[in-house]
Order: structure tokens, then C-alpha cells, then sequence
């Protein structure tokens, strides 16, 4: 069993934070992420090392007493230019264009998506070969879930934009 949860609300509101800025959950978005994993149990945590999911993940082994361990390569694709900007001072149609056909419309000096895939798939099977037979839990971003989401539904990556993940949902996969 694999437990997909994405971080909480942010602090500094909605941007494309990538994988370069690192700012903390919002008091809302870490009760976000206890209310959704409220009631749940499992013997491992993955995790990104960006605050945003490392101080849930931090909380939840040590209240539940679950091991953790975190994957370098959980972090949120680099988005390039776009990083630490919102979608308002980006523009909405660019923003539109990007997620219709990221492979063709990716911002300025960002992160390639098969190389983005390739990471996060690499990390997912390393994850799930070292627990065998356990329940799992991946703390981590909207464009990781997204990628690991098109894998387990075989969707192409292309994709992936297309896949809606909210703050805090916490979604489970059989293996």
C-alpha cells in the first residue's frame, strides 16, 4: 500500500515555489495535513527535504513512532524562471499553455520533464523495493504525485499537468 500526501498550505501564498524556495507551512496548512492523515497508520515515511513536507513528516515519525527517511529526489521540479512567482505575474495563458504541453512549453531554464521523471521514478522504486509488504507514505509536492500518478495509471507524462492534486489530500494506491 502506497499513501501519496501533498504539503499543506504554504507561507507567502500561492507561487511556483519549485525546488528552490523553501518556506514553511502556514499553521492552516499543517492542520491541513493532520486532518488528512488523521486516524491513519503507517511503517514508513518518504519524504522531500523541503520544509513544506520535512516538518510533517518530522511530526508524524515522531508521534507515531514511524521510521522516515528523506529522498533528495522528492523535491518539486525546478520550474526555472517561474520559481517564487505566482501565476498572476507569469500570466494565466502561458501558465494554460505550460500545463496543455509541458514538453514543449516549459518556462525558461527549468527542470526537463523526462529528467524530473526520472528522478521521482527512480526514487519511487528505491522506496518501495527497500519496504517490501509495508504501508508506505510519500510526503511531497504536486509535481511529484503528479509523476507518480501518471505511473501508476500509466499515463504519459506529458499528462501530468492534467491531474489535479489539492494541498494536504492524501490519496492511497495498492501496489
Amino acid at each position: 500500500m502506497l499513501d501519496l500526501l501533498r504539503h499543506g498550505e504554504v507561507c507567502g501564498g500561492r507561487l511556483y515555489r519549485g525546488n528552490l524556495l523553501d518556506d514553511a507551512l502556514s499553521a492552516k496548512g499543517f492542520g491541513q495535513m493532520q486532518a488528512s492523515t488523521k486516524g491513519k497508520h503507517w511503517d514508513f515515511i518518504a519524504t522531500s527535504p523541503m520544509l513544506r513536507c520535512l516538518a510533517f513528516a518530522k511530526y508524524l515519525s515522531q508521534t507515531q513512532k514511524i521510521e522516515m527517511q528523506v529522498f533528495e529526489p522528492l523535491k518539486e521540479i525546478g520550474f526555472g524562471d517561474w520559481q517564487g512567482k505566482s501565476v498572476e505575474e507569469i500570466g494565466y495563458e502561458t501558465v494554460d499553455k505550460f500545463k496543455q504541453n509541458p514538453l514543449e512549453n516549459r518556462p525558461k531554464n527549468a527542470e526537463k520533464l523526462s529528467s524530473f521523471q526520472s528522478r521521482v521514478l527512480s526514487a519511487l522504486a528505491q522506496i518501495t523495493d527497500a519496504n517490501p509488504n509495508k504501508s508506505i507514505l510519500i510526503i511531497s509536492h504536486a509535481g511529484v504525485i503528479r509523476v507518480i500518478k501518471s505511473h501508476l495509471l500509466k499515463l504519459p507524462i506529458e499528462k501530468m499537468f492534467t491531474i489535479q492534486v489539492v494541498q494536504a489530500a492524501c490519496e492511497r494506491f495498492e501496489l
